[in-house]
């Protein structure tokens, strides 16, 4: 039997072949599914704990990064966050009222990234109550939409939006330097 020294690197045989934008490895490991009495267990658990998520589908394969960085194929550890989003060219957005459908919260518990979501629906745009709703992966089980405040407290809060939508400001600036 083989002992992988770095799992999920770059010589891992069962990591992706997944980098950055620039080029940089992102470690990356798909999991095995859970069995079906697990997945089914979790989705009454979360259907109680967190009655406004609706479950959109269940699966262990992929997490919260993986939804939006690998096509829900694999496994992505939070740490890896920041690398992904600047080496991909996201921009930090001032707040979440200037986030858009499409670009994705992040966020934090104990002062880590712990959570990825994308922001899908905003009801209420031009109201200063807006309602922002996240489809987001739940660790090992769903993948949920939900309000933006409403996932398991190990996901922390949200913290930061960012867009890889080019902003006039990008526009401007590289017009400047060409």
């Amino acid at each position: 039997m083989a002992v992988i020294l770095d799992p999920g690197g770059p010589r891992d045989p069962n990591a992706l072949p997944l980098s950055t934008r620039r080029g940089t490895h992102i470690s990356n490991l798909p999991r095995q599914e859970c069995p079906p009495a697990r997945l089914k267990g979790s989705i009454v658990q979360y259907s109680l704990d967190h009655p406004d998520a609706i479950l959109r589908s269940i699966t262990a394969v992929y997490n919260c990064l993986g939804l939006p960085f690998a096509a829900r194929r694999t496994w992505i550890e939070p740490d890896h966050t920041r690398m992904i989003l600047t080496e991909d060219g996201y921009t930090k957005l001032p707040g979440g009222d200037h986030a858009q459908v499409g670009d994705i919260v992040v966020y934090r518990h104990a002062d880590e990234d712990a959570h990825v979501g994308v922001l899908i629906r905003i009801e209420d745009p031009l109201s200063m109550h807006r309602k922002l709703f996240i489809l987001s992966k739940w660790g090992l089980f769903g993948e949920y939409t939900h309000p933006i405040d409403e996932v398991p407290a190990l996901f922390g809060q949200p913290h930061e939006f960012w867009t890889d939508r080019r902003l006039e400001s990008d526009i401007s600036r590289s017009t400047a330097t060409n």
